[in-house]
Formats: structure tokens, sequence, C-alpha cells
């Protein structure tokens, strides 16, 4: 960390200290190999589990069912032009007219055949999506992973491109291309074998068999480097939309800068190189296509060649008519063609198989990492006093029906397909109730302990924020923590949040992490867009509810913040707004409407990281009196020397080598000595 930076709460920051870790993202050598199969079986698992019932299960069995009808009607269809010949070739005009009727009747099957194909792979596709995407987002949104995975700097490239672009890729493949032809191939390649076999002898499946092994050798050889490629070239996609994202999300630096040549110059790097990366693939897609087509086009005169063997040489159709003997021959170059077909289609699949591989060890990565978050970091369900140090503490009773029905409310179907690992913290959390769990945990009004506690960055431990800090946070004891710029005051909240941990040291938290007990606010407010309405901006992290006895409350906590004109400007509470409220409301009154969030969810304790920086003099003194009217009681990040008058103890970070002061304010003597001010230009630099 910067020593001249004040980190923001929320502010994302990169970890490259964790020596102990090599990064297993960028050391590892992706490719058909071990690595990839144990990393497909994982993905078949998770879309096909085999605990429950499962619709993807049933549209597989489906998609399979429909597979093998085809292949009747394509035998059916293969073997029509051979009776052709024997009818036309004996001019008997009643089987011909029988053939020509059964002909339509074949077609006809076979196109609807294919329609209901067509229709289960795209309804499995998207059912694997739906499943892989709720799978990933309940290990990503779980207890912070998303925030622990993006501060773990260069470890995992684009997690929001793998959980949109490559499951989507991923999927796809899976279903379209691959699972009915991978399936279904032994069972058609064994019965045409026997077929070749049966018309032929030995040497029609010996020479295809031969023909088939060495273009898979030299397919493999091809394929390797395409794996490769592939995974490089979805990393590049990702990091060129995420600098174009970044380019978005600061237009206004950027403009203010005059900086758009050397954005330019920056974004045309990540062009480049993604598109150096596109050429190479190309050229090896390239040779793999040639490969492909000379052996799919050798197939059809080495079927020719084996008819020769039983015609000219072994001389066993000497004895049928010239007209039977054109149908033995389209019958039986059906037969070699279609096996050789068979094996080409499994060949030619492995170029979407090398698609497929790239994009599931991206998949499968991001799976990996976490579960690992979760392994090594976990919260656990036991009170402090036999917790660790540097833990988040939630509980949790999978037995409780209620928190099934409250993650229904949240979720809708999404439980159908997530019901192994119910969760009550979860619905809990998101509701902002209490669980019966929590008579559990001892409270005499300490929220937080703080016991002889070192902390540092996670990517930068020779930079003491804090050493041997010891406090304890304390329901209706007010703290205001100060200190320079950069010198690590949002890292504590960041501490006391569960986000980091202390390097030496313990810290307990005795209240469960609810938003009723602790509620903190970001020194940069968030408020979630997409067609949200005032109400779940207000209600947020709540899940809004249209509750009548609500709209007095919330009218009157915005007239508290001086927002009421709000209700007006989006149409009422419950009315979804279209435009971006990070962009619309200016920073003062983004910061308001979050401190509307906190007397709605009226919070033991609230933590506010410089929450009224951009908000005047007045409405500040009038907010901070209304928590204490409220009994919320607060720990406050600031600078101002007017935010004294309201807190009992002042933590002083100097930012030194991790020096630390604690001492009580003398509240009376400033807040007389605010007064004394009010009316004059020294309130504005206050």
């Amino acid at each position: 960390m910067e020593p001249d930076k004040e980190i923001p709460l929320d502010e994302i920051r990169t970890d490259k200290g964790r020596a102990s870790r090599k990064n297993p993202v960028k050391m590892a050598r992706l490719a058909l190999d071990f690595l990839f199969f144990r990393r497909f079986w994982r993905l078949l698992k998770i879309l096909f589990p085999c605990h429950r019932r499962s619709i993807t299960a049933w549209l597989a069995g489906a998609l399979l069912i429909a597979t093998a009808i085809d292949q009747v009607m394509t035998y059916l269809v293969g073997i029509q032009p051979s009776l052709f010949y024997v009818a036309l070739g004996n001019r008997d005009l009643d089987t011909f007219k029988t053939l020509c009727a059964r002909g339509a009747a074949i077609i006809i099957g076979k196109a609807f055949t294919l329609a209901v194909f067509k229709y289960l792979t795209n309804m499995l596709a998207i059912r694997s999506r739906q499943v892989c995407n709720l799978t990933m987002h309940r290990l990503y949104f779980k207890r912070q992973a998303f925030y622990k995975l993006s501060s773990s700097g260069d470890m995992l490239d684009n997690p929001d491109q793998r959980l949109t672009q490559d499951i989507e890729k991923a999927t796809r493949i899976l279903s379209n291309d691959l699972l009915a032809p991978v399936v279904t191939a032994p069972f058609i390649i064994g019965y045409y074998t026997w077929l070749t076999y049966d018309s032929s002898g030995w040497i029609g499946p010996a020479a295809i068999y031969s023909y088939f092994i060495i273009q898979t050798i030299i397919n493999k050889m091809v394929l390797s480097p395409i794996v490769q490629k592939v995974s490089e070239q979805e990393r590049m996609e990702g990091d060129f939309r995420q600098r174009h994202m970044e380019v978005r999300s600061n237009v206004e630096a950027i403009a203010f800068y005059r900086a758009g040549v050397l954005e330019n110059i920056m974004t045309n790097q990540k062009l480049k190189s993604l598109i150096l990366t596109q050429k190479s693939l190309t050229e090896w897609r390239m040779l793999l296509n040639g490969i492909t087509n000379i052996f799919d086009y050798f197939g059809g005169i080495l079927s020719y060649l084996i008819i020769g063997v039983p015609v000219f040489i072994s001389h066993l159709y000497d004895d049928v008519t010239p007209a039977e003997l054109n149908g033995i021959v389209s019958r039986n170059a059906f037969f070699y063609l279609y096996l050789i077909y068979s094996f080409s289609t499994v060949l030619k699949l492995a170029g979407d198989f090398g698609e497929l591989a790239g994009v599931t060890h991206r998949v499968m990565e991001l799976h990996e990492e976490l579960n690992r978050l979760h392994s090594d970091c976990l919260e656990t369900d036991r009170p402090p006093s036999t917790v660790p140090s540097s833990v988040v503490v939630i509980a949790s009773d999978e037995d409780d029906k209620s928190a099934t029905r409250h993650m229904q409310e949240i979720h809708g179907k999404q439980m159908s397909l997530e019901r192994d690992e119910q969760e009550e913290e979860e619905a809990q959390y998101l509701l902002g109730g209490k669980t019966n769990a929590d008579d559990e945990w001892p409270d005499d009004g300490v929220a937080i302990t703080v016991d002889s506690a070192t902390l540092s960055p996670p990517n930068d431990h020779s930079h003491l924020i804090v050493q041997l800090l010891s406090l304890q946070i304390i329901q209706g004891q007010t703290l205001l923590i100060t200190g320079d710029s950069g010198s690590g005051k949002s890292s504590l909240l960041r501490m006391f949040a569960g986000l980091w941990h202390c390097s030496s040291g313990k810290m307990d938290c005795h209240w469960r992490r609810l938003t009723s007990n602790l509620f903190f606010l970001a020194q940069k407010p968030y408020f979630p867009s997409g067609n949200t309405t005032l109400r779940q901006q207000i209600v947020y992290p709540v899940k809004a509810l249209q509750v009548d006895k609500d709209v007095s409350r919330i009218s009157q906590i915005l007239e508290w913040v001086k927002m009421e004109h709000l209700i007006e400007r989006c149409g009422g509470l419950d009315t979804p707004v279209e435009w971006d409220w990070m962009k619309t409301l200016s920073p003062g009154e983004l910061q308001r409407l979050s401190l509307a969030r906190v007397f709605y969810q009226k919070p033991r304790i609230v933590f506010l990281d410089e929450s009224t920086s951009a908000i005047g003099f007045e409405l500040e003194m009038a907010i901070y009196r209304k928590l204490q009217e409220e009994k919320i009681t607060f720990v406050s990040v600031g600078h101002r020397y007017s935010l004294k008058q309201f807190h009992d103890m002042e933590l002083r970070v100097k930012g030194r080598g991790g020096e630390w002061s604690l001492h009580d304010i003398d509240t009376a003597s400033i807040a007389s000595r605010t007064a004394s001010f009010l009316g004059t230009d020294t309130v504005l630099s206050m």
C-alpha cells in the first residue's frame, strides 16, 4: 500500500505478496491432458448431479433417445438408394411405387427427428448454463468470496469473463456439439463395423481402423497447441474488454487529464496482443482443417477400394445379376462411407474439443479457486470463545425450514437447483433478520475485541498499519478514527469487517455479522443499477418487499437526509428507474442516500468511512444528532474537527511503523469550540 494514499474501504487491491503460493493459472500449461479430464469430470458433476433429480440429466437422456432415433432414420435413408437400384434394374414398377411412398415417410420422419434433436440440444445448453452459473454464483457471492478473489491480484484473470462468456461457451459446445456425438459414437461405430465386416471380411474394418488411427495421431499433434491458444485468446479477450471497461468507468477523469491519446495507445496495445493471438490460433486451425479435409475426401476413395476386394479379389458376387450387384455396391458403400464418416465426425470434434478444453480450464480454475478460498478462509459457526483470531463468525442451521422459504423468496426456482447446500445465514443476512441460533452468542454489549493485533496490507506485510493494537468496539461507546491520508484508517474497517486479517494477535467478533448488528458504509457509495426501485436502494442489502407500513418510515428517513424529492423524481418508491444511480446523483446525494440505509437498517453499530465528507456542515451535524437519537452507535473515519464532539474516544493512526494512540475525547469542550465557529468561514475547513 502506498504510504501517501488512503485506500477506500471498497477499493480492490492487487495481492502480489503471496510468495508462498505460486500462481497456479500462469504456471500450469493448459492442454488436453489428465488435468483437463479431471476438470471436465468435475464440470460434468456440476451439470449432472447424481444425488438428486436433475432436469439437465432428463434433457440429456431425451437428447440421446432422439439421437438414437435419428440414427435409425439415417440407416433407413442410407439403404434406400440400394433398393431403388434393384427396383429400377429389374423394371419393377410396383416395388418402385412402394419405395417412393416409403422414402417420403422416412424423409418426413428424419426431418422431424432433426428438429426435435436441435430443440433438445438448445434447451440442454440453456439449462446447463443456468445450472453452472447458479453454482458458480453461489460460491462467488458467498461470504465475501468475490472480494477475496479480486483482492488476490493476478492469481486469476478476469473472473467476470469466466462467469459469463466462458461458461456460456463451455456449456454451448458441450451440449450442442459434443454430448450426443461422443456418447453415441461407440455404438454407431460398433454397429457399422460389424456391417462392414459382414460384407467385406476383416480387410474392411482393418483398413478403416488403420486409417482412423493415423488420422488420430496427426490430429493429436496439432490439437494440443490449439488448446493452449484458445485459453490464451480467451484471456486476451477479457483483458481487452477490461481495458474498455476501465475507460468507461473513468471517462470524466480521463477527460480532465486530456489523456485520450495515451488511453488510445494503451488500448491498442491490448488489441495488438489479442490480434496476434488470434492470428496464431487461426494458423493452427488452418493446419487442423487442412489435415481433416484431406482425410475426409480420401475416405470416399477408401470405401470403393474396400468394395473392390469382394468384387475383384474374393469374387463373392460373381453369381448375382447386374441389378442386384448395383444394390449390393450401393448398400455396402453406404456402410463403409458411414463408418468412415463416423470416424471423421469424431475427429472433426477435435476442434470443438480443443475449444471446450480451453474454456473448461478457465471455468474450473475459477471453481477451484473459489473452493480454495472457502476452505482456507471460511467463517465458522462457533462462538468467538472457541474461534481462532482473525475469522468472521457466522452460524448456520441447515435444518430450519424457514431458511429454505427465505431462500426461495430471494432466489425463486434457483433453490430447486441448489438444495444440496441450504444455508440459513445467507437468507437471514439478505433479509436482515435474526436466527434461532442467536442465543448461542454471549451479548454483553461488546461487539469486537482486538487484542495485540498487528495489521498489514495482504500484499505488503512489511508495511505496518497498526502494531499491537488493543481495543474494544462496544455498543454505546462511539469511536473516531483519524490520521493522515494513507495512514490506513479504512484498512482498520476492513479488519473490523473481516475482509482483512491481522498478521499477529487476534480479533474476535462477538456478534453475528448481520446488518441489524454491524453495518458498514464504504468510502465510495455503491448503488446497483438495472431497473432498481428507490425502495430497493434504501433497504439494500435486504431484499425489497412492498410493505405499506414501510412507506411512511422511508419517507421520514428521506426527510432526515434531505432526499425526500427523490420519491417524486423516481415516480414513487416501487417504480423501477432505468438511469444509473451512480452517475445521475451527485457525490453528496449518494452519501445521503447511503446514510438513509443506516437509518432504515437501524443497526446496533454502524461503521462510517468518511461517509459525510461530501455533505454540508449543518446537515452532517444533524445526521450525527439523529444517529444519537436513534441510539445507533457509530465508529467513524473522518478528518473534520467538528466530528469529535459526537465521539467518546479517538483512535489516531500515525502511519509510521504501526504507531497509534487511543484517548478519550472531551466532547463538551469540542462542542463548545465548534459552536463558536458557527457563522464563520472556519466551519468550511473543518
